[in-house]
């Protein structure tokens, strides 16, 4: 059985990294440190590792039942749960460019200058849901990956490194952007998200 080569792996970990990219640029509008962006990207690929390597551990066994009893019926299952993870995650980036907007109006003076957020997204609860929504298509990865031949510390090594990259360069993108638009940024980077989560709870239901 053929094992996937240092070059499929770096595609297919950069297509993982699409999701987490298109949320970490509207993310980055708000006005994050860096050595915040650089823990959180951290998280992000620790997510996907973490996702991936259970996929692949949950497709390797189903694919021993299968050659072993002969079929398995829980596919519906497997994508109720996915589904309903995917919504769950979309709430909470709808959710996060609501807080966004409501911030930057609330952190708005009367000449229209924006201090200084007390808080920002990328930590506790919201961080560990941010980084399971993005990471759940490592987890369909790894489900289909567990059927072939893997080299799972290469692969594992390969998709952190990338995602790291991938999380740092849309994050500070994104602060770059938000820089150039300034007390807009918030505004814009919270309605994107709004927008990119009403689209993943349609496009799931």
């Amino acid at each position: 059985m053929r094992s996937l080569s240092t070059f499929e792996l770096f595609v297919l970990s950069a297509a993982l990294g699409t999701d987490l990219f298109s949320v970490a640029i509207p993310i980055g509008m708000n006005r994050i440190r860096r050595l915040v962006i650089l823990q959180s990207a951290a998280v992000f690929a620790v997510f996907h590792i973490g996702m991936l390597l259970a996929g692949y551990h949950a497709g390797h066994w189903l694919g021993y039942m299968v050659e072993h009893v002969g079929a398995y019926h829980i596919e519906w299952p497997v994508t109720t749960v996915e589904n309903c993870a995917k919504i769950m995650g979309a709430l909470v980036l709808a959710g996060l460019g609501v807080n966004m907007i409501r911030e930057n109006a609330v952190g708005s003076d009367h000449s229209g200058n924006i201090n200084p957020p007390l808080n920002h997204p990328l930590q506790g609860i919201t961080l560990v849901m941010l980084a399971t929504g993005v990471s759940l298509d490592a987890l369909a990865a790894g489900f289909s990956l567990g059927m072939i031949d893997v080299d799972l510390f290469k692969l594992s090594a390969v998709l952190g490194g990338v995602i790291f990259l991938i999380a740092i360069l849309g994050l500070g993108l994104g602060r770059k952007v938000g820089r150039c638009l300034g007390s807009k940024a918030e505004q814009i980077g919270g309605s994107v998200l709004f927008l990119l989560g009403c689209h993943i709870i349609w496009a799931t239901l």
